[in-house]
């Protein structure tokens, strides 16, 4: 059976949340946390990267102040536009205003058996069934890890990427991989899919999710893995979730300030490494329950979603 071709949402309808001169007053806030708060960086790599480029790095500490010179500079190299390749070129993503792409959520640990019904830990063999379904769905134009590889220890990314290739057609998003090791392994990878480090970097057939820590720290795993990505111009995703309340201020613009500065600062040390590297701006701000300080989950008020893309927009 062929599979269905990808059916992307193409509107030229935009939706605002936030005025011109509110994204002004957000950047505003971006840059002064940036030059005056700072963020922790855990990483030796990138401390000395920062170092390097003029930044104020407090080795103790391990906080960076990025000068605002210093990042509208290094915000100048990233690409606006950029292709996320598949396994089949007739599913390759041209990213272009005006085009939306969906994907399935992730990454889940447990799964229920289709036979006993029984709840347990996910397998391989759940995530190539995942990937499997994705590949049939038009509305699916890439794949995230639907649930992970929990029988495959701590080399699970890479059986992901194997198996999600082995029943995908599409491109592939990791949600799981972390750590320099890691990820120069499933480079080579997709380096030995692609045939040569050339194709890779034109048509890169997987790309990386990288989250931060609220309040303003980077994951070090998770950041040294992305230099390691950035180095072959392999697409990085940098993704925020700020929880109002708790690990955020309680108000949409703090959130969204704090998860700004976030992206930015990973952003911005993804550029002065590898200039051109292809990076996705993401927030996902949730909130908490006053009262007892639990995760609720996204706002309310649902045009809140529209606002970090209109800041990422902002950013060019």
């Amino acid at each position: 059976m062929d599979r269905p071709p990808i059916e992307p949402i193409r509107t030229s309808r935009k939706l605002s949340f936030l005025d011109g001169q509110q994204l002004k007053d957000l950047q505003e806030a971006t840059f002064q946390i940036l030059e005056d708060i700072g963020v922790q960086f855990p990483s030796d790599k990138a401390l000395d990267i920062f170092s390097e480029h003029g930044a104020i790095v407090d080795r103790d500490t391990q906080i960076v102040k990025i000068p605002r010179d210093l990042v509208i500079t290094a915000m100048q190299n990233v690409p606006r536009y950029f292709t996320l390749g598949a396994r089949n070129p007739e599913f390759d993503l041209n990213l272009q205003d005006g085009v939306s792409y969906f994907t399935n959520d992730g990454c889940g640990h447990n799964a229920v058996d289709f036979k006993t019904r029984e709840k347990r830990a996910s397998t391989k063999k759940d995530v190539g069934m995942a990937a499997l379904i994705n590949d049939y769905l038009s509305s699916m134009a890439f794949s995230w890890t639907m649930v992970s590889a929990q029988d495959c220890g701590l080399t699970s990314p890479l059986h992901e990427i194997d198996v999600t290739w082995r029943n995908n057609t599409k491109h592939y998003q990791s949600v799981t991989m972390m750590g320099e090791e890691i990820c120069r392994y499933g480079v080579e990878m997709a380096t030995v899919l692609r045939g040569s480090e050339e194709e890779v970097r034109r048509r890169p057939p997987i790309s990386l999710i990288v989250c931060t820590i609220a309040p303003l720290i980077q994951d070090k795993e998770a950041i040294e893995g992305a230099l390691v990505f950035g180095e072959k111009g392999i697409p990085v995703v940098m993704m925020s979730m700020p929880t109002m309340g708790t690990t955020a201020p309680a108000t949409y613009a703090g959130a969204l300030a704090v998860g700004d500065a976030e992206v930015i600062s990973a952003t911005v040390l993804m550029q002065l490494a590898n200039p051109g590297t292809p990076v996705f701006h993401s927030i996902f701000h949730a909130w908490a329950d006053p009262r007892t300080a639990a995760y609720v989950g996204y706002p309310l008020d649902s045009r809140a979603r529209y606002a970090p893309v209109e800041i990422a927009h902002h950013w060019g």
